[in-house]
C-alpha cells in the first residue's frame, strides 16, 4: 500500500513539472477575414521568426519566406506558369546594443539611394496598425530642410511622387517604418507595411536565440 502511495506522489510531481503547451498567437480579425482559406503559421529563419499566412492558388500562392541575405523576410507570390515575384518586406540592421537607432542611418542611406537621401534622417512615425497610439517607438526615413519643404508640397498637391529618400523612405503610398527590436537592442528592423492588410503580423516578430 505504501509503495502505491509513493508511486502516486511521484506521478503527481512528474505531472506538475510538465510544461503547458504554448498557444500560437491569433491573427487579427481583419487579417483572418482577408485571408480566409490560408494557413496561419510561424515562419522561422536563422535570426528571426514571425507569424504569417501562407495562401494557395486562390490567393496567388502568396507567402512569406525567410531571407538571410537581408536578413529578414521576403514576400513571394505567383506560379511556375505565369512567373513568380519576390519583394523584400522585412530586413534588419545591426548596431551596438547601447547605441541609438541613428547608428544604422549610414547603412540605411546606402541601401536607399534617392534624390535627397544624403540629408534624410530617421524621424518619429505613427504606427500603421494603430495611428492613435501603440506605445511603440517607430521611425520613418524622411527628408529635411529644403527637400522636406518640397516633399510636403508634393504630398499636398499630388506633384512629383519620386520618393526623396529612396525605396526605404517616405512615399505617396504605403508605410515603411524602422524600430529597435524589443527583444534585441542590437538590431533595428525595417518593415514595409504597404498600403493594404498584410499577411504577416509584426507584433509576433522576434529574434531567434542561438543555443
Amino acid at each position: 500500500m505504501r509503495a502505491v502511495m509513493c508511486l502516486g506522489a511521484a506521478a503527481l510531481i512528474l505531472v506538475g513539472c510538465q510544461q503547458k503547451p504554448v498557444s500560437p498567437p491569433a491573427p487579427t480579425q481583419a487579417a483572418a477575414e482577408t485571408f480566409k482559406g490560408c494557413t496561419w503559421q510561424e515562419v522561422t529563419g536563422k535570426t528571426l521568426s514571425i507569424w504569417s499566412y501562407a495562401c494557395g492558388p486562390q490567393s496567388s500562392n502568396i507567402h512569406l519566406v525567410a531571407d538571410e541575405t537581408l536578413p529578414g523576410f521576403g514576400l513571394v507570390s505567383g506560379n511556375a506558369t505565369d512567373g513568380m515575384s519576390y519583394s523584400p518586406i522585412i530586413r534588419t540592421f545591426a548596431k551596438d546594443a547601447n547605441a541609438s537607432i541613428d547608428a544604422v542611418l549610414p547603412q540605411i542611406r546606402k541601401l536607399s539611394p534617392g534624390p535627397s537621401t544624403a540629408s534624410c534622417t530617421l524621424q518619429p512615425a505613427e504606427d500603421p496598425l494603430n495611428p492613435d497610439y501603440s506605445g511603440r517607438k517607430l521611425y520613418e526615413l524622411a527628408p529635411t530642410g529644403e527637400a522636406k519643404t518640397k516633399w510636403d508640397e508634393n504630398v499636398k498637391t499630388g506633384g512629383d511622387g519620386t520618393p526623396p529618400c529612396g525605396e526605404l523612405g517616405v512615399a505617396f503610398a504605403g508605410d515603411r517604418i524602422f524600430e529597435i527590436m524589443p527583444d534585441d537592442a542590437a538590431r533595428v528592423v525595417y518593415i514595409d507595411y504597404g498600403s493594404e492588410i498584410q499577411i504577416f503580423d509584426t507584433t509576433t516578430l522576434k529574434a531567434v536565440k542561438s543555443n
